[in-house]
């Protein structure tokens, strides 16, 4: 009896245990099948991203906010499924090095300045032309938002090295800086100007006498400051973070160019995505280009008070000054339209656009 009951009992634990094991399983189950429902609510409901995007500047930079805003808003509207890990200038190498890791897949977003880029896509140096642009940002705003040239046979240049170009935006005006006065060619003559590695720049500067010297961003104050180099080009506020001034004894506002750059990323990396992401990252860069704008314009005037602080002489060129250099620099138009069908294209294509977003906005 005693054993007929003991097995009984057995019995009625086994069944209990099956039973507990059951219920847990369906709780788990539904568990599960949330949290899988609730990834798949999270903005296109595509898998979880983890984004390298580099950018050329330091911390604080206009770039370095432009990506930080890039992060804050993708992470805002996908919950937290795409991440972004931003990198300055210089933790992964030269700017040739970010642009070539883009190129690879190493990294899958990045800031690229045709500067940078004009070797590797000389099409690209139709942004280094100097005195090609407009004297007004918003005019250059409109351009590099709506242009023909830009969106199509220039973008398809980009596609050819593996890179899928969203957004040409700007960053203001270039200034020199130098120490000693250059406002004529005859002030330029001979001067060891920084430039960046472009072959079309390099000789935008010879032919305005000077002798440039193509130098990562990373080392130019020390050349600065050992006379490796006499004067350097940059936007303003890159100056003033970068302490350029500290080592210049003048500042001239030039604005022989705009300094323009493109958000790009690895078009396999791109195209691999579903069209919910690609949409929605293209949607966020349209977001922060237009953000972009206000916050550049904010950064140089802010720039521009810390340069007025300084121990140093500002000198704004005449446009009769401006004129000397810009006619000195016109066979470098010719040089770029000779570079291909599809670069004589796009300039012609520019200089019309520019020609009438002055006439429509009244510059």
């Amino acid at each position: 009896m005693y054993k007929k009951n003991e097995f009984y009992l057995l019995l009625l634990m086994f069944i209990l245990s099956i039973a507990l094991v059951a219920c847990g399983g369906n709780g788990d189950a539904g568990s599960d099948d949330k949290a899988d429902s609730g990834d798949n609510d999270a903005a296109s409901g595509g898998e979880e991203l983890v984004l390298k995007f580099a950018h050329e500047e330091g911390q604080g930079d206009v770039q370095d906010l432009y990506a930080n805003k890039f992060k804050e808003l993708i992470e805002e509207k996908t919950d937290g499924r795409i991440t972004v890990d931003v990198f300055t200038a210089g933790t992964l190498g030269t700017n040739m090095d970010v642009l070539q890791s883009l190129q690879t897949g190493a990294i899958e977003i990045a800031i690229t300045s045709p500067g940078f880029s004009g070797d590797v896509i000389p099409e690209s140096n139709i942004m280094s032309i100097p005195f090609l642009f407009s004297d007004s940002l918003e005019v250059n705003k409109k351009v590099l938002n709506e242009s023909e040239a830009l969106y199509g046979p220039l973008a398809e240049k980009y596609e050819e090295q593996g890179l899928t170009p969203f957004k040409f935006w700007l960053e203001g005006f270039m200034w020199w800086t130098g120490n000693k006065q250059i406002s004529t060619p005859e002030e330029m003559k001979g001067v060891k100007l920084r430039t960046m590695p472009s072959n079309l720049i390099i000789e935008s500067y010879e032919y305005m006498g000077a002798n440039p010297t193509p130098t990562d961003s990373g080392e130019i104050y020390t050349m600065l400051q050992t006379n490796g180099i006499d004067a350097q080009e940059n936007p303003l506020f890159y100056i003033i973070s970068s302490n350029f001034l500290e080592v210049q004894d003048f500042l001239m506002d030039s604005k022989h160019h705009i300094y323009t750059t493109v958000t790009a990323a690895n078009q396999d990396f791109f195209e691999g995505l579903s069209e919910e992401d690609q949409e929605l990252i293209r949607e966020v860069v349209d977001e922060v280009n237009e953000w972009s704008f206000t916050m550049q314009d904010e950064e140089s005037q802010k720039a521009l008070e810390a340069a007025q602080k300084e121990d140093i002489e500002i000198i704004e060129l005449t446009s009769e000054q401006r004129e000397a250099f810009k006619e000195l620099s016109l066979p470098v138009r010719e040089k770029y339209a000779a570079e291909s069908e599809t670069a004589k294209e796009i300039l012609e294509i520019i200089e019309k656009e520019i020609e009438e977003a002055e006439a429509e906005l009244g510059d």
